[in-house]
């Protein structure tokens, strides 16, 4: 029996029925699917958590603001470098509708790259002497960000969680020994960059191997312009809605390191990074993987009764081993900080326990993320991921302008995110709850089903 086959109530509610019948969590069960997705995940991102005492002896602080600064833009423009045709993937049936979609995301990912490098050429003039090169490094990182994620989006929608599991093993994981090898032969701080272009490349060539045959390739070359350009017309609410909003999601947790690194030095955003990557590690550990058991049920049992009992496990899994632990984390940083990572490093305590209580409210929504776009609620995602901006940023720039200190602006920057994604779980259960048609319906064949659910 496959693990998602556990997740499954024995008896369905009728479609139609008024009262929608939530069946108790299987917990036990959760558990090992999720375990069973995310094990190689948890193992990669160990990987790189363990790196970083090392790491921070290798590279200096301003080493890692830099790293942290591409990393943050890197983040948010992947974001958008397949102007959001990526997602449109989990309700695709077919072989032919899926390689057409494929087609579409490499010519998204190939002009929004090609954009991206002329506007970094165009600025580059503009940059700090240690961010001139960032030019078109970020360019190289943003496509290559696309290309893995629509890779992993091709996995969950095939059912291919052990190599999705894999690939969030090898990305990390390679990263941090490319890093660990750059440090080590005194190659510089911009190595740090290099090591994580070169994780993209090794990731896309090995599970690109494993996910995609050669009959995948071939109808992907093969697929008809016109049908690509008719996918892109049938779709064109994912970069209308989804775009504004993944950018403002993805600039939450990613632009606050820029704007700090600009404000305070990029010394200053370093111990940001690390702090945030600290932090938020059981959220890439635990919750991360939850939400894409969660994305996998969807795609195979649209029953909301169903997806509502699977998301209460959820959230009380994310509670106990992702929410509480970084509230843990946070309340022991200042003891913990200088013998882990050395003296240079004690305002990285500070800030760890700034972020706490946003990391946690990060973990209990990180589950049930993806909800607004399995049901096709591009607009109401946008709504919500804007209003959770306004909370982050408002204070950051406020504070700054008031002159505060560095760790008191992020103190109140993270109360605006806590109280952001706290929001954002309210609304994916309110949706789960109340959506006028039945959970799941990502999967329905028509274009025709899946834009009449956008607002």
């Amino acid at each position: 029996m496959a693990p998602s086959d556990l997740l499954r109530p024995k008896t369905v509610p009728a479609a139609g029925t008024a009262i929608i019948v939530v069946r108790p969590s299987p917990i036990g069960s959760i558990i090992r699917a999720a375990s069973g997705v995310s094990a190689m995940a948890i193992v990669g991102q160990l990987t790189l958590l363990a790196a970083i005492p090392v790491l921070a002896r290798l590279y200096s602080p301003a080493d890692f603001g830099v790293f942290t600064i591409y990393l943050s833009i890197v983040n948010i423009l992947a974001g958008v470098a397949a102007l959001r045709f990526e997602a449109s993937l989990y309700g695709v049936k077919g072989s032919a509708q899926a390689y057409v979609t494929v087609k579409l995301i490499l010519l998204a990912v190939f002009v929004t790259t090609v954009l991206a490098f002329s506007a970094g050429q165009m600025l580059s003039n503009l940059a700090p002497d240690r961010l001139g090169s960032l030019a078109w490094l970020i360019p190289i990182g943003m496509g290559g960000a696309g290309l893995v994620e629509a890779m992993n989006c091709w996995s969950l929608r095939a059912g291919l969680l052990r190599d999705f599991a894999l690939g969030r093993l090898i990305l990390p994981a390679s990263m941090a020994a490319m890093q660990l090898a750059f440090g080590i032969a005194n190659l510089g701080g911009e190595a740090m960059i290099h090591a994580h272009i070169l994780s993209q490349f090794v990731f896309i060539g090995l599970i690109g191997c494993r996910v995609m045959s050669w009959e995948d390739l071939r109808g992907i070359a093969w697929a008809p312009w016109r049908a690509v350009l008719e996918k892109a017309r049938r779709e064109y609410k994912f970069p209308l809605f989804d775009i504004p909003a993944t950018l403002a999601s993805i600039a939450i947790n990613n632009l606050p390191a820029v704007l700090v690194g600009g404000l305070f030095g990029t010394a200053f955003a370093g111990y940001l990074g690390v702090a945030a990557r600290l932090v938020t590690g059981p959220v890439t550990l635990i919750a991360t993987p939850l939400s894409n058991v969660f994305v996998a049920e969807a795609n195979r049992n649209s029953n909301r009764g169903h997806l509502l009992g699977v998301a209460r496990g959820l959230l009380l899994l994310a509670a106990a081993f992702t929410a509480v632990p970084i509230l843990l984390l946070g309340l022991a940083a200042p003891y913990v900080v200088v013998p882990l990572l050395g003296e240079p490093w004690m305002p990285t305590a500070e800030i760890m326990t700034a972020l706490a209580l946003m990391g946690a409210a990060q973990a209990l929504s990180t589950p049930l993320s993806d909800v607004p776009a399995l049901l096709r609620r591009q607009g109401t995602r946008l709504v919500i991921d804007l209003a959770r901006a306004v909370l982050v940023f408002g204070p950051l720039l406020a504070g700054a302008q008031a002159g505060w200190q560095p760790v008191t602006v992020i103190y109140f920057m993270a109360a605006g995110g806590a109280s952001g994604f706290a929001l954002k779980m309210a609304a994916s259960l309110y949706l789960l709850t109340h959506d006028p048609q039945p959970a799941g319906a990502a999967t329905c064949v028509q274009h025709e089903c899946l834009e009449e659910k956008t607002p």
